[in-house]
């Protein structure tokens, strides 16, 4: 209910000089926006079969019944929660197709959502410190950097010590969560999809991991790009650095969404991180709308034309 609120005051304050703004849309950045957004759900759909067929030992399905799942988790997340859309239609999906166990589709979808935690987490501290300016921004590419190297070097060589590290950062947010009961909810969150993934690495392998590492970096760019080029097509003004950071803030800030379609958080995710580097609220208020409005529109076209595309039979596995 909060977040339905938190969006209707965005629509309410915005204006319709804002929803002016989202209506005249520039279609050449407007279509780039969509392959990007296309480029972000394939290359998701492509790291979870990845981790499906490791599990299984074999190709289960095509590159696009995979591709397929995930647009459904996707659309159904806009009606029910999050949680429901990734951690329930998608294993139910695979199970129905009669490829693997639910109990194991299930972890394969928390592995995959592993990868995007630990990437966020590498950008939460540097990014956090960055906006407070308490660091310079040759300080912070340096710190990303390093996190991220340091992150890869040791999780294709050694993903054992990842997994130990991992217990040890839970046990730690167990303490904490166990002092700070305003806040025990989400930390309990994070630390339990951390628990529950850290033993998964084991089954996957290095391979896996170091491919799905280099996949889940190219998804983040993808992500950016779709909404810098938002940004672009609603003649705004934003930094693509700028959305390149927010992009893991707002996607760390997103595991605490309950809401269906993540309404409230994501746009208190993306004003908090923008509003802090300084840009004003006419042009946050206008790419906060344009994010939903064809982030729907986006999902929308693919998952129909991934559904008919199957009900052609237009795949093969492989």
């Amino acid at each position: 209910m909060l977040g339905i609120l938190i969006f209707g005051a965005i629509l309410y304050y915005g204006g319709t000089e804002a929803l002016r703004r989202v209506a005249q849309v520039n279609l050449f950045y407007l279509g780039w926006a969509f392959v990007a957004a296309g480029l972000a759900a394939f290359i998701t759909s492509v790291r979870w079969g990845l981790i499906v067929n490791s599990l299984e030992g074999e190709v289960v399905h095509s590159r696009l019944r995979y591709f397929y799942y995930v647009m459904m988790g996707k659309m159904s997340s806009l009606f029910v929660s999050q949680y429901v859309g990734d951690y329930g239609v998608r294993p139910l999906a695979l199970k129905a197709s009669g490829s693997t166990t639910l109990g194991k589709a299930f972890y394969s979808v928390l592995l995959d959502r592993f990868f995007d935690l630990v990437l966020s987490l590498l950008f939460v501290v540097p990014t956090s410190l960055y906006v407070l300016g308490v660091i310079s921004e040759q300080v912070l590419i340096s710190l990303i950097l390093l996190a991220v190297g340091v992150y890869w070097v040791v999780s294709a060589r050694n993903y054992q010590i990842v997994s130990k590290l991992l217990a040890a950062f839970i046990r730690a947010m167990v303490w904490v969560q166990a002092r700070t009961p305003v806040i025990a909810g989400a930390i309990g969150r994070v630390a339990g999809a951390l628990d529950g993934a850290k033993e998964g690495w084991k089954q996957v392998g290095q391979k896996c991991i170091t491919s799905a590492n280099v996949l889940t970096l190219g998804r983040y760019l993808a992500m950016a790009l779709r909404a810098y080029l938002i940004s672009l097509a609603l003649n705004l003004t934003i930094p693509f650095w700028l959305i390149f950071l927010a992009v893991g803030m707002v996607r760390f800030t997103l595991l605490f969404a309950v809401a269906p379609a993540r309404l409230g958080v994501l746009e208190v995710g993306w004003y908090g991180m923008l509003a802090l580097a300084g840009i004003g609220s006419s042009t946050i208020i206008p790419f906060l709308i344009g994010l939903r409005v064809y982030g729907f529109l986006f999902n929308a076209v693919l998952a129909l034309s991934t559904h008919l595309l199957v009900g052609l039979g237009a795949e093969r596995v492989g």
